[in-house]
């Protein structure tokens, strides 16, 4: 039998997949690439988890086989295929704690985001060691996938009686012993740590060695062949299971919730059909996809809603079909609505109040619609711009994701702070001199209000009256101010007081102040005004 087996064509995407960002790596792009790796550590995760199953059923195959023809070479290939299965779990154990330890090292996890994703210090000081010290896990790692290697050489060379099996060498090889390396001036000279793991970020490094963990059971799987064409086994349907792994069991509502449903014993001529809640599913390498939008239900205290779906796995025997039945349990957790805004703990009436509106757990699933009781509400994403009513005392902001509702966010409301009165130019302490030409009149607007919104801050006196006087008695005026006009000619009244002498005045009356919004409307503005007056020097 030939050493080498045709992979699958998951295992070829995958090995492409990882061999692309490996070149990416080297460019030192962006965590998007990080991510991807993380993808790739993920689904070569799940490809060995599948292959150890394959070699668990190799390994009863020939126990099935030993059992009905015992004698010496059927005892020596199981006592074989035993040892062989026990020191690769080893060996994939010892791979598995390497990465926990690079987890742990690294920070460990954030609701489910690897924190030290881009650290390329501390997984080098744990796999290689302190610099110059080459005293990392990465050379103990070596001897064991290389003693390993030689195992798997040794027990297929043993049982190949078509003398066709290809050796495998080493499974841990320095980088002069790499096609992709062996005349790189740069690199050629490195040893196995550091050809792998040299300024390598975390999520990389868990690839590598999820990556190394799939090349020591695919070998396996080989020399498990071998020894099974040596017993006359063959792998049937000894034990059937489904299987069903969602990617969390905790699930925002408004998110899809996902998993992977699949039949745990499989051979090439199974071919299952599949059923979420009685409806048909994908089926694509054995494999059915389960994802359906996940809708808000009753939270319990600690805002959890416990629910589950039915499937069924379907697949063909000799004796007809057999079907397999799964129900699965998950976590819908109630996501938190997060508002950002200047204005987020009272919403100001009859002014628009924009509110940044976010649910972080729905990610890039969401989706945001907005309704709102006592006011009007328009929406740009997750801008919700509030618009209360003028006599609401409170708003009830209701925020959806694609259709769904994730929850109710409750505001009280408040008045506009009203404006002051302002006259640029003069001190109403001071007075005003007699000589002066322009008398100017403004609205100030409250500095926290216009901090805020400032589009909403715009005031403007359209009415007001000036009388120069001399104590109560009017010397000039009163001349009303009409339309808008907030400077007046003061110097036109002053020329008809009496220079020098005391007691001459100016008297504003303020009479009508309003507030244009950013919607284009105008309001007035009630309690804003009145009688101003001011000395003449």
């Amino acid at each position: 039998m030939a050493g080498g087996a045709k992979e699958t064509p998951r295992q070829r995407m995958i090995g492409l997949m990882y061999l692309v960002l490996m070149a990416m790596l080297a460019l030192n792009v962006s965590n998007t690439v990080l991510d991807k790796f993380i993808f790739i550590e993920q689904s070569l995760e799940n490809s060995n988890h599948i292959t150890a199953q394959e070699n668990d059923r190799q390994l009863h195959a020939i126990e099935g086989a030993a059992a009905k023809k015992v004698n010496e070479t059927t005892k020596q290939v199981l006592e074989d295929a035993k040892a062989l299965r026990k020191e690769t779990a080893e060996v994939i154990s010892y791979i598995d704690n390497l990465k926990k330890q690079i987890v742990d090292k690294t920070g460990g996890y954030d609701h489910g985001e690897l924190k030290g994703k881009s650290d390329t210090q501390k997984p080098a000081e744990l796999l290689i060691g302190l610099e110059g010290k080459k005293d990392g896990k990465a050379y103990e790692l070596e001897k064991k996938l290389n003693a390993l290697a030689k195992h798997f050489d040794d027990v297929a060379m043993k049982h190949d009686t078509t003398k066709t099996w290809q050796a495998i060498g080493k499974l841990a090889k320095p980088a002069k012993e790499m096609d992709q390396y062996k005349d790189d001036k740069d690199n050629k000279n490195k040893d196995f740590a550091y050809i792998q793991f040299e300024e390598t970020p975390t999520a990389a490094c868990m690839a590598i060695l999820s990556e190394m963990s799939s090349e020591v059971l695919q070998n396996e799987t080989k020399v498990l062949k071998v020894l099974n064409d040596r017993v006359g086994g063959r792998v049937v349907f000894d034990k059937v299971v489904a299987v069903v792994k969602p990617t969390s069991k905790y699930v925002a509502a408004g998110l899809e919730y996902e998993a992977t449903m699949f039949i745990a014993a499989s051979s090439s001529a199974a071919k299952p059909r599949m059923k979420y809640n009685g409806s048909s599913i994908k089926v694509v390498d054995g494999i059915g996809e389960v994802k359906f939008p996940v809708k808000p239900a009753k939270y319990d205290k600690n805002g959890r809603s416990t629910q589950s779906w039915q499937g069924e796995i379907t697949y063909t025997t000799p004796f007809g079909d057999t079907t397999l039945l799964v129900e699965e349990e998950y976590v819908v957790v109630k996501p938190t609505i997060e508002v950002n805004s200047a204005t987020v703990n009272a919403l100001y009436r009859n002014v628009a109040n924009k509110l940044v509106v976010d649910v972080p757990a729905l990610g890039e699933a969401y989706n945001p619609q907005f309704s709102a009781s006592n006011a009007k509400v328009m929406s740009s994403g997750k801008v919700a711009t509030i618009i209360p009513g003028v006599k609401a005392k409170s708003v009830a902001l209701t925020v959806r994701s694609s259709g769904n509702t994730i929850g109710t966010k409750n505001f009280k409301t408040r008045g506009v702070p009203k404006p002051t009165i302002t006259f640029p130019g003069v001190d109403l302490k001071k007075g005003i001199s007699a000589k002066t030409r322009t008398l100017k009149v403004r609205p100030k607007p409250d500095e926290e209000f216009k901090a805020a919104l400032p589009d909403e801050a715009n005031y403007r006196v359209v009415e007001w009256e000036v009388t120069v006087a001399f104590g109560t008695k009017p010397l000039a005026g009163p001349v009303k101010i009409k339309g808008g006009k907030q400077d007046f000619d003061i110097g036109s009244l002053l020329k008809k007081a009496p220079k020098g002498t005391p007691g001459v005045v100016i008297v504003v009356d303020v009479k009508t102040v309003v507030r244009k919004n950013s919607q284009g409307q105008t309001e007035k503005v009630s309690g804003v005004g009145g009688i101003t007056t001011i000395a003449v020097n």
